[in-house]
């Protein structure tokens, strides 16, 4: 079941890179909120291209507030152009690991994404826990 909105983000995504094997490997940055506090977002995005359209992204991020905490992502999901240029939706998971005090009750929770980004790379991305 679907719970508390507990992420939301904005931003871009500055670089994409092709590998020589198909992948690419595309760069985030922005900022938003976690468990409504402030933070910014920095992250790396691989994904393999499948044959049905469908691209399969795995990656790391970190979310950092102005007080020093520190949120580390995995996430791993779907994703599919929905137009021209770099305009997509993906749907995933996001697991964390924290050492603050502040964000810990994270460390037990599977967060549910959705993130859209238009032709030019701008993104917005919804992160609800998953109970």
């Amino acid at each position: 079941m679907i719970g508390e909105l507990i992420i939301e983000l904005k931003g871009q995504a500055p670089s994409v890179r092709v590998l020589p094997d198909g992948r690419t490997e595309t760069s985030e940055q922005g900022s938003g909120s976690v468990l409504d506090l402030e933070a910014t977002w920095i992250a790396m995005t691989l994904s393999t291209p499948r044959s049905n359209g469908v691209v399969l992204g795995e990656g790391n991020g970190i979310l950092t507030t102005a007080d020093g905490d520190v949120v580390m992502v995995r996430k791993i999901g779907i994703g599919w152009l929905t137009g021209t240029g770099r305009k997509a939706s993906r749907r995933g998971v996001f697991f964390h690991t924290t050492q603050s005090q502040k964000f810990g009750r994270l460390n037990k929770v599977v967060g549910m994404y959705e993130f859209e980004s238009d032709e030019q790379g701008n993104w917005t991305a919804k992160i609800w826990e998953w109970i």
